[in-house]
């Protein structure tokens, strides 16, 4: 098949692959800077936020497309709106649900699904409303990607700078406040191949960053968890895609585990990032890039043959006084525990860098993947960390 990638996002080499060695076609329309264009068959720089340039760029291909897909959080829906111009397959989802927190959230509390948001703020005011009288909040944008402008608030005093640079990041200038809420953070990873027909392919640890903003600094796949909540997750999952309208495609969702059950943080219909999927298929066979495009085109994959019993990245972030020293060099990456289970490496920084603490994915400084058995996995993981404190919402 000829797939068009209408938005493609950072570090998505994996997914490209994926594509191409199932035997598809593969274009991309982003800016330059982010295409890696010796790792497709065909290209175009286009606005991946305007409907109008995406359709020109693709139009201009010379020959039709069999299915659009979108990598990219911020582009989702203008894709789709690409790929119903071109009358072409696309994930199927309502436009809106996936997007904006506040219309997500909404549709959620309708549905009586536990959402932790207690409103959405225009102005610092709405937000200091909201958010009287319910402790810890936290701040986002409505409207924007990954964990970008999300900050944890305890002190009342501090709302006012974390509503505007929340807002600065909105699109739409509209800011979420969510109650906090305590409790060990996963991930969900799911296709849905049809209306109602949802399939949950993984579920994954992660680990964050210090409040206040909580940067996702390490994914283990699969999670520690008990059968039980597992079972809980994948429940949660379903009952939300179900209520969002999900008809065809992959989600990421975020939960946290309470007391009381998982309670959603928030959901967006996509493949994961942060080499969630390449976690994912190295951990269970499952490939998230090629069940999505099979349940675009209403068909089925199969789950693939598992390279290890587990998987894990570990992103690298300063902290805004220590001079960055690589964590993994040639003498690490020949001895145990890295040898064996060392799979990937990159560093966007050099040694000696001094970074500021983490405030979004565009503060990480590398990373690693590792797979291998549980143990092998964890020995890895604590090689790298050198100390570093991880947070897991408790």
């Amino acid at each position: 098949m000829k797939v068009l990638i209408a938005g493609l996002g950072d570090n998505k080499e994996f997914g490209l692959k994926s594509l191409r060695d199932a035997g598809h076609f593969v274009g991309i329309i982003d800016l330059p800077q982010r295409i890696p264009v010796n790792q497709c068959d065909w290209w175009r720089a286009g606005d991946r936020f305007s409907v109008d340039s995406m359709l020109e760029a693709a139009s201009s291909a010379g020959f039709g497309w069999d299915a659009v897909l979108c990598w990219e959080e911020l582009s989702t829906d203008i894709a789709r709106e690409v790929a119903r111009k071109l009358g072409v397959p696309a994930p199927r989802m309502p436009a809106g649900n996936f997007r904006d927190k506040g219309v997500m959230h909404g549709r959620l509390r309708e549905q009586g699904v536990p959402t932790p948001q207690l409103g959405v703020a225009r102005t610092v005011e709405e937000c200091v409303s909201l958010a009287e009288g319910h402790g810890p909040v936290v701040v986002k944008p409505t409207d924007y990607g990954g964990s970008g402008g999300v900050r944890v608030v305890d002190d009342p005093a501090d709302l006012a700078e974390a509503f505007r640079a929340a807002a600065a990041l909105a699109a739409s200038g509209r800011v979420a406040v969510d109650r906090y809420v305590t409790g060990k953070e996963y991930s969900v990873e799911a296709v849905t191949w049809a209306p109602g027909d949802t399939q949950v392919l993984a579920v994954t640890d992660k680990y964050l960053t210090l409040p206040p903003y909580c940067i996702e600094i390490a994914h283990v796949s699969p999670a520690a968890v008990s059968d039980t909540e597992r079972e809980l997750l994948e429940e949660a999952t379903v009952r939300a895609l179900d209520s969002l309208g999900m008809e065809a495609g992959v989600c990421h969702a975020e939960f946290r585990m309470t007391g009381t059950g998982p309670v959603l943080m928030e959901i967006a219909g996509r493949p994961a990032g942060g080499q969630i999927p390449r976690l994912v298929e190295l951990a269970t066979g499952w490939n998230l890039h090629t069940a999505e495009l099979a349940a675009v085109v209403g068909e089925r994959t199969m789950r693939g043959t598992a390279a290890a019993e587990s998987s894990a990245i570990r992103f690298f972030v300063g902290d805004g006084r220590t001079p960055f020293r690589h964590p993994v060099t040639w003498e690490t990456a020949s001895a145990p525990p890295l040898v064996d289970t060392l799979r990937e490496l990159r560093y966007f920084a050099g040694e000696g860098t001094v970074a500021r603490v983490p405030r979004g994915p565009e503060d990480r400084l590398g990373y690693a993947i590792f797979a291998g058995s549980r143990e092998e996995t964890a020995a890895a993981l604590a090689a790298v960390d050198d100390g570093a404190e991880e947070y897991r919402g408790e």
